[in-house]
């Protein structure tokens, strides 16, 4: 029994091992694309005659920092061949052991000897679940903190350590601690989809790498077609039609880095580990969510998301003539949703200093001009203006400016997300101070895959973001 024990521990080792390579595999991997990227954007600054003559040393670096990937890949890969084939070789030695026993059972039990049945201890149940044993997110952080002030490193969090990491070596690493459960990371950044009126109205883009490019059809002008080429024809007999292509672009997305962390001091780590967690939980979640509004509506789409304000589609509707500064009129209204693309899918998003003024705004209807107001609430206390939902934001500016009042169709933004949220925990990164550090981190990426508003067959252009100029 011995023997079978050590061969098991030895292919859970040797699993493990695998693993780990693999996660420095692709490590290197994306490490690799950030660096080709970011040569690429000196080699386009060098191209266009704008690269600054002290930024030949850094073209010079970045070329010798790709050029020395394909080793180091090269490197990492053999390491991930030995470990599967170190991996092989346990498996198939307990695979060896555990069939010479089933034969040896199988004998005794035809010839009873008197011998005591083997009795053997199945698979953790850990390994099976997506909490990998922990019961919630505060049981997982507290073993994470007990085990940064040397008081024992939970056997639940030894799988999930990662590679060089604090707690797995003990040396000075700011960049050490413990991969996230799967089936905790919904407790760390759980958002409530009434907090962000996009949340469950983007279209999710499931991103397998780093970069993810996928061709739309270029369907923007109605003129001659509505389907991005493609046309219908009367046609007369013996009369030849002019055959038509369907056009198409590429859209891509690029995972960039989203991180938010946390210090906290060792005292309120001991003293209140509870409140410590329930605080961290709360204030990172209502982070999470506003820091993805801004950029969805303010993010320049450059290392970020691209927002509401700074997408190529945006149609700005002119103020009424003689329109007071820093004021809205029915007109506006009426103009703006004339100019929406699929104005039944829309939402609305303010600014808070536009609400006085939306809700007094009112059309005078039928001959003894009864007054119909454009805002109202629903029983359930969702607002309307002109009905579609309208939601109230500090990230728009201020009532007068561009964007105080946005009409959105949030389906036409794309949002991905490459891999999961991730938690990390690291004891040396505030060590003189008598700090913690508590890092939580996601790459993601979003933007409006229309690249121009739409030109119908007839009438002014459509979007699925529409603006107010500027009334000053």
């Amino acid at each position: 029994m011995d023997k079978i024990n050590e061969l098991k521990q030895q292919a859970l080792d040797a699993a493990a091992e695998v693993r780990a390579s693999e996660h420095a595999l692709n490590a290197l991997l994306d490490a690799e694309s950030a660096a080709k990227s970011k040569y690429a954007g000196l080699l386009k600054q060098q191209a266009a005659g704008a690269l600054a003559e002290g930024d030949q040393t850094k073209l010079a670096e970045a070329e010798a920092h790709v050029a020395g990937f394909p080793a180091r890949l090269s490197a990492q890969r053999k390491l991930v061949a030995v470990a599967k084939d170190t991996l092989a070789a346990a498996e198939q030695a307990r695979d060896a052991e555990q069939a010479r026993l089933d034969a040896e059972d199988k004998a005794l039990a035809a010839k009873p000897s008197g011998r005591v049945p083997r009795v053997e201890v199945g698979p953790s149940n850990a390994a099976k679940d997506p909490k990998r044993g922990f019961e919630n997110q505060s049981d997982f952080m507290r073993s994470v903190m007990r085990a940064g002030l040397g008081m024992g490193v939970d056997e639940r969090l030894k799988p999930l350590a990662t590679q060089g990491s604090d707690e797995q070596q003990g040396a000075s690493n700011p960049y050490g601690g413990f991969l996230q459960p799967v089936g905790l990371i919904p407790g760390v950044l759980s958002l409530k989809p009434e907090s962000d009126p996009f949340e469950g109205l983007v279209t999710r883009i499931p991103m397998s790498a780093p970069t993810v490019k996928f061709n739309a059809r270029v369907d923007k002008n109605h003129s001659t077609s509505v389907s991005g080429g493609f046309r219908w024809y009367r046609h007369a007999e013996t009369r030849d039609v002019d055959p038509s292509r369907q056009q198409f672009e590429q859209i891509t997305l690029t995972a960039n880095d989203e991180m938010g962390a946390v210090f906290a001091s060792e005292n309120i780590i001991s003293d209140s580990p509870e409140s410590f967690l329930a605080i961290i939980q709360a204030g990172m979640a209502d982070e999470a969510v506003a820091f993805r509004m801004n950029e969805r509506i303010n993010g320049t789409g450059v290392g970020q998301r691209q927002g509401a304000l700074h997408t190529p589609c945006k149609i700005e509707v002119a103020k009424e003539e003689g329109q007071e500064a820093a004021t809205i009129v029915v007109e506006n209204i009426d103009n703006m949703a004339a100019r929406c693309w699929r104005y039944g899918s829309a939402i609305y998003l303010a600014n808070h200093t536009t609400r006085p003024q939306l809700r007094g705004l009112v059309r005078n209807v039928g001959t003894g001009g009864v007054p119909v107001p454009y805002f109202s609430t629903s029983m359930e206390g969702q607002e309307f203006l002109d009905g579609r939902p309208i939601f109230f934001t500090e990230f728009c500016p201020a009532v007068g400016t561009v964007g105080d009042l946005l009409l959105i169709v949030p389906s036409e933004y794309l949002e991905g997300v490459y891999g999961g949220e991730q938690f990390a925990e690291s004891i040396h990164v505030r060590f003189l101070a008598n700090e913690r550090a508590f890092r939580f981190f996601r790459r993601t990426d979003g933007q409006w895959w229309w690249r121009s508003a739409l030109t119908p067959k007839n009438g002014s252009t459509l979007s699925p973001v529409v603006t107010l100029a500027t009334r000053s």
